[in-house]
C-alpha cells in the first residue's frame, strides 16, 4: 500500500505527466547533449551486461571510471539482446532514465513536501518544468542522470529522518543514496569531510540537533565512506592491467585541464574541447603542456600519474594569484548554461532561428537559474533551521569547491540540482507573488 501511495494521487499522477510532456519536449529540441558522451560508459556497460550473460570473457569487463554508472546502465542493457545494436542499446539507455528521472521527481516532491509543505514540494517540481535540464542529460549514456537520483535517494531518506529518526528506512535510503551517488560521481567524495565539518559545527553550536541526530549521521557518513572506498577499489581490481585509463589518472587529466582552463583568458566560456576551442590560447597551451609531460614520463621513465602531480601542485604554488581567480571564475562558470551542441547561426526551434534565437533562448534558461539561485539565497538569510539542511548544503558546497578547484563544467553541479530546485522554492515560496500563484494552483489540483 504504501509504494501504491508512492506513485499514486492527484500531484504524484500530475508529475508523471509532466515528465512525459517534458521528455517528449527535450526530445524534439533540435539540439541535444552527445548520444553516447565520451563513449566509455556505453562500451563499459554493454561489455558489464554481456559478460553477465556469459557472452564475453572477463577480460573484456573493464570498469575504468565511475563503477556506480556501470552497474546503473548495466540494468537495461541487460534487458536487451545480445546482439542488440549501439543504437537499439541507447533506446533501453533512455528509457530507464526516463523512469528514473520520473521517479527522481516523485522524490523531490516528496522530500520537499516532508521538509516543508505541499506547496513547496509543487513549486519545486515547476521549477523543475521550466529548467528542464534533468531531462536534457537523460537522452545521453552518461552519469548525470544516475547521480541526479542518487541525491534524490539521499535526500528522501533525509526527509524520512526528519519524520521519525528512529526508523531505520530513512537512515538506509539516505546511505544508499549517498553511497550510490559517490560510486556515479566520485567527485561528491568531499561531501563526507564537508558533512563532518557540519557535526563538528553543531557539536558546538547546534548541541539539539547533534544530540538528536549527531551520531546516527555520523555512522551513516563512516558506512557510505566505507562503502564507497571498498566499491571503487573493487572496480580498481577488476580492471587490473586491462585498460591503462585508470581512475586516478582520469583525475589527474581532469585536474591538469583545470589548470588551463580560465588562465589567460577568463571570459571565455566555449565547451572544452577541438571543434570549439581549437583557437583558444588556454586550449593549446593545455595541449602543448600535456604532450610535454607525456614525454617527459615515456623519456625519463616517470610513472605519468607522477609526472601530472608533480606539475599540478607546482604550479598550484607558483601561480596563486591565477588560481584564486580562477577558483572564482569556475564558480560563476558552473552556474552559466550554454548549447555548445550547436552554431548560434545554426539554431532552429519552429519560426524562431538564428543567433538572436539562440541568445534569446540562453538568456531564458539562464534568468530562470537565476531566478532558483536568488530563492537558495532568500533561504540562506532568512531560514532560522539551516542545520537541518546540512546535507543540501553539504553536496553544494563539495562540488563548487572541488570543480572550483579542478576542472568545471556546469553539468558537474548537477547532482547538486535538487537541492538548488528545493531550497530556491523554499525562498521564492516566501516572495507573496510566488505563494499566491503556488497556493491557487495547490488548491485546483487537490
Amino acid at each position: 500500500m504504501g509504494l501504491l501511495n508512492f506513485f499514486s494521487g492527484k500531484i504524484n499522477l500530475l508529475i508523471i505527466g509532466l515528465s512525459v510532456l517534458m521528455m517528449v519536449a527535450v526530445l524534439n529540441l533540435p539540439f541535444k547533449a552527445k548520444p553516447f558522451g565520451d563513449n566509455d560508459i556505453h562500451r563499459e556497460s554493454k561489455n558489464a551486461a554481456l559478460y553477465l550473460k556469459g557472452k564475453v570473457g572477463y577480460d573484456q569487463l573493464i570498469i575504468s571510471k565511475a563503477p556506480g554508472t556501470i552497474v546503473y546502465f548495466a540494468i537495461p542493457y541487460l534487458l536487451a539482446p545480445s546482439n542488440a545494436t549501439d543504437d537499439q542499446l541507447w533506446y533501453y539507455g533512455v528509457f530507464f532514465n526516463f523512469l528514473i528521472v520520473t521517479l527522481s521527481l516523485l522524490m523531490i516532491y516528496k522530500s520537499a513536501t516532508n521538509l516543508f509543505s505541499k506547496e513547496v514540494g509543487l513549486f519545486s517540481v515547476l521549477l523543475m518544468v521550466v529548467f528542464p535540464i534533468h531531462c536534457y542529460y537523460a537522452l545521453s549514456i552518461i552519469g548525470e542522470t544516475a547521480a541526479f537520483f542518487s541525491f534524490c535517494l539521499a535526500i528522501y531518506g533525509w526527509s524520512k529522518v526528519q519524520q521519525n529518526s528512529d526508523k531505520k528506512l530513512g537512515w538506509i535510503l539516505m546511505v544508499l543514496g549517498i553511497s550510490f551517488m559517490i560510486l556515479n560521481r566520485p567527485n561528491t567524495l568531499l561531501i563526507l569531510p564537508i558533512g563532518f565539518l557540519f557535526l563538528g559545527y553543531f557539536y558546538f553550536k547546534r548541541k539539539e540537533f547533534f544530540l538528536k541526530y549527531g551520531k546516527k549521521i555520523v555512522f551513516s557518513l563512516l558506512i557510505s565512506g566505507v562503502i564507497g572506498f571498498a566499491s571503487l577499489e573493487a572496480a580498481k581490481a577488476i580492471t587490473g592491467t586491462k585498460y591503462h585509463y585508470t581512475q586516478q589518472g582520469a583525475l589527474n587529466y581532469v585536474l591538469l585541464q583545470g589548470r588551463y582552463q580560465f588562465r589567460n583568458e577568463p571570459t571565455d566560456f566555449r565547451f572544452w574541447d577541438h571543434t570549439q576551442r581549437a583557437d583558444s590560447k588556454d586550449y593549446k597551451d593545455w595541449k602543448k603542456k600535456f604532450g610535454e609531460l607525456e614525454n617527459l614520463s615515456k623519456n625519463n621513465n616517470i610513472p605519468l600519474n607522477d609526472v601530472y602531480k608533480s606539475f599540478i601542485v607546482n604550479d598550484f604554488i607558483n601561480n596563486p594569484f591565477i588560481s584564486v581567480r580562477q577558483f572564482f571564475v569556475k564558480l560563476f562558470y558552473g552556474q552559466v548554461y550554454i548549447i555548445n551542441s550547436i552554431k548560434p547561426q545554426e539554431f532552429k526551434l519552429g519560426i524562431f532561428q538564428g543567433s538572436l534565437a539562440y541568445w534569446t533562448l540562453i538568456l531564458v534558461i539562464n534568468s530562470i537559474n537565476v531566478l532558483i539561485t536568488i530563492g537558495v539565497f532568500i533561504f540562506l538569510f532568512t531560514s532560522k533551521s539551516k542545520s537541518y539542511y546540512w546535507l543540501f548544503w553539504s553536496i553544494i558546497i563539495s562540488l563548487l569547491l572541488f570543480h572550483g578547484l579542478s576542472y568545471m563544467e556546469p553539468r558537474y553541479m548537477f547532482p547538486a540540482r535538487p537541492a538548488f530546485f528545493i531550497l530556491g522554492a523554499v525562498g521564492l515560496y516566501r516572495l507573496l507573488f510566488f505563494r499566491i500563484k503556488i497556493d491557487n494552483l495547490k488548491k485546483r489540483i487537490s
